[in-house]
């Protein structure tokens, strides 16, 4: 299995099936892919989905729903809850914020408008020999996922931003993978080094936009 981040929070994986998850890409990802994930549906994870011409759709059903209203056709459509499996793919559940009342009124003074359609939140845990856990833009992961890589969101918030990366830091620990891919922190102006990352964690932190291959660990 290779793996590669795409820009925002998409990501690339390559082994048995050809997988996307979170297409709001900056980095085009290689045709013809077989899966795709969205682990919400704020622009920022599924902004270019209707440029993906080929790959069935594993989403959350109200995220499905808003996927065929931007084009994607309904036969590509797969509705997924947490606790379902698709070949080597483990649905999860999400922790992604998209809505309640703090989230809305951060929206409303920091952007001027109430939130977009987020739809129900999931992870994704793809398994190819080397797991990879994908949680969105969330803060919690799901519990008992051992996986070899945690795509881990990695930004700066406006208000309690030294606070959230403690939250997050704490959270790759607590997971404990020994790969940590970080995502989401290209969008400016609440965009972050991931380079921070490295020393503050006891994982492996890849950087960059290349391909990362890496060897399958018994644990």
């Amino acid at each position: 299995m290779r793996f590669r981040y795409l820009g925002h929070s998409c990501v690339e994986v390559v082994g048995q099936t050809h997988i996307v998850i979170d297409p709001d890409f900056v980095q085009s990802p290689e045709p013809n892919v077989d899966t795709i994930c969205v682990t919400h549906a704020h622009t920022d994870h599924i902004g270019r989905i209707a440029e993906l011409k080929s790959g069935i759709l594993l989403a959350s059903a109200d995220v499905c729903e808003i996927a065929a209203e931007m084009g994607v056709p309904r036969s590509r459509l797969q509705p997924v809850k947490a606790g379902d499996t698709v070949g080597n793919i483990r649905i999860l559940p999400g922790y992604s914020i998209v809505g309640g009342f703090k989230y809305t009124l951060m929206k409303l003074m920091f952007k001027g408008h109430l939130p977009e359609r987020g739809g129900t939140p999931l992870s994704f845990l793809v398994d190819d020999g080397c797991p990879l856990l994908h949680i969105g833009d969330g803060h919690l992961a799901p519990e008992g996922v051992r996986p070899d890589v945690l795509c881990l969101p990695w930004r700066r918030i406006p208000r309690g931003a030294e606070s959230y990366q403690a939250t997050m830091i704490a959270l790759a620990q607590q997971v404990g993978a020994p790969y940590v891919l970080p995502v989401h922190h290209d969008m400016p102006p609440f965009d972050a080094d991931p380079r921070e990352l490295i020393g503050r964690l006891d994982a492996h932190v890849l950087c960059g936009d290349d391909w990362h291959e890496i060897t399958p660990l018994s644990r």
